[in-house]
């Protein structure tokens, strides 16, 4: 049996089924009504099984009809859904583009570099999906995902997106009335830790220095716990406790008093944030495009 006329008639079959009218579906096919009657009769034929009973009327699917359009039309909405995809691969400036991010990045760098883009260009469809958990963006289906240089995999093709990140020791004025200030880092261990959890399994209580241009790690106390990186900048411009955040993302509370940063000669500096996808992922005109408009530059 030729597969393209099962292929075909199984199609006519669904037609007909999902409209419950010869007439309705011949014309969704462009066929004559008495053509697409007899196409039926034949794969019924063919599979030795009835698929839809007849009537002056109407028609409507049999139990082994019902069954198999139940199961087939999914199928075929699917291929239809593949082939609309297709025009993300054209020339048009169109799609949609998923990227996985943890939430800092997500606010500080993708965001204000995207938004003009999306304004540009309003026919592509975004997805940010902030997580702080390490994935692999091919197996859950992601264009890309953002991740500091250090913790991307080396078969990944990477464009710089940021300046490097250097961490500070913060602090608002309301603590250091109440609580004093450490007067070195051993006395952290002293005193109240507002640490974020980057995922359920890890939290980040492992401070890092640079002190005598060696790493000097300490552990400090869990004393309130957050999984977003702006509960725990709040509660410590609250006077809840010490945290260490990104100097991006407190630059403006110390600026304005809010936050007061503690041994600001002993910060750690971390490698930049990478946009990173797979080699043989194929761009699209978009995602090009976004590629460009993310990319850092010197004079950033």
């Amino acid at each position: 049996m030729n597969d393209n006329k099962q292929f075909n008639d199984l199609y006519a079959f669904v037609q007909v089924a999902k409209l419950g009218s010869f007439t309705q579906a011949a014309s969704v096919l462009n066929v004559q009504p008495s053509a697409l009657s007899h196409r039926m009769n034949d794969l019924e034929k063919r599979l030795n099984i009835k698929l839809l009973n007849r009537t002056t009327r109407s028609v409507s699917t049999t139990e082994a009809g019902q069954q198999l359009l139940e199961r087939t039309l999914p199928m075929f909405i699917s291929i239809q859904e593949e082939l609309g995809a297709l025009s993300d691969y054209t020339d048009k400036m169109s799609g949609k583009i998923r990227i996985n991010c943890p939430e800092r990045p997500a606010f500080e760098i993708i965001y204000p570099k995207v938004r003009k883009f999306l304004v540009d260009n309003p026919a592509v469809k975004l997805e940010i999906f902030i997580n702080n958990l390490y994935i692999d963006i091919i197996a859950e289906r992601f264009d890309f995902g953002v991740r500091s240089g250090k913790d991307v995999a080396q078969d990944m093709v990477t464009v710089r997106i940021s300046d490097e990140n250097a961490m500070t020791l913060v602090v608002s004025p309301h603590y250091i009335n109440q609580f004093g200030l450490p007067h070195k880092l051993q006395d952290l261990t002293l005193h109240r830790c507002i640490v974020i959890s980057l995922n359920p399994e890890y939290r980040l209580n492992e401070w890092e220095f640079m002190q005598q241009k060696q790493i000097y790690k300490i552990d400090v106390p869990e004393s309130i716990i957050f999984n977003s990186m702006d509960l725990v900048k709040k509660a410590a411009i609250d006077g809840l406790g010490i945290t260490w955040l990104p100097y991006t993302s407190v630059h403006s509370e110390i600026q304005s008093g809010q936050l007061v940063t503690l041994f600001p000669k002993l910060q750690i500096t971390y490698p930049p944030m990478y946009l990173y996808y797979a080699k043989n992922r194929h761009k699209t005109p978009a995602m090009t495009t976004l590629i460009e408009s993310l990319r850092w530059q010197e004079s950033q």
